[in-house]
């Protein structure tokens, strides 16, 4: 190698060492509610509804699809349009946990105006999920 190239490879190398940062739920529920709240505060629809349960993502494209049957109109095209379809930035939140019962952990989040509301998180494929109690059945 001559000494024109090693910088270009230095840098190369340093870049492929680099590690991606971890996939939103991999670190606990309280990081996966905080993750899935940023993601509403700052109008992110796609990442917030990537950090649902599988569940709560059935829940909402079958809420969906019975508004669409009922108003005789193509809208809401899915459950993530309908839930985040008209989703503005908020506020910044805080995430502590409360509790944890077996199968799933209750985490509350308050907004800077200091409004509370509890979210559940659940294990999914070694990631920590979202789950909404969206009344589908």
């Amino acid at each position: 190698m001559n000494r024109r190239s090693f910088p270009f490879a230095l840098l190369l190398s340093l870049a492929a060492c680099t590690e991606k940062p971890p996939e939103p739920g991999s670190a606990g529920p309280i990081e996966a509610v905080q993750s899935f709240a940023d993601a509403l505060s700052e109008g992110h629809g796609a990442a917030a509804w990537s950090m649902l349960s599988l569940r709560t993502q059935q829940a909402a494209d079958a809420l969906a699809e019975k508004a669409r049957a009922a108003s005789g109109s193509q809208r809401p095209e899915s459950g993530r349009q309908m839930l985040f379809g008209s989703a503005l930035p908020g506020s910044k939140v805080t995430a502590r946990e409360l509790s944890t019962d077996g199968g799933f952990t209750e985490v509350e989040v308050t907004d800077a105006q200091k409004h509370t509301r509890i979210y559940r998180a659940v294990r999914e494929y070694g990631l920590w999920k979202v789950d909404l109690d969206l009344g589908a059945k």
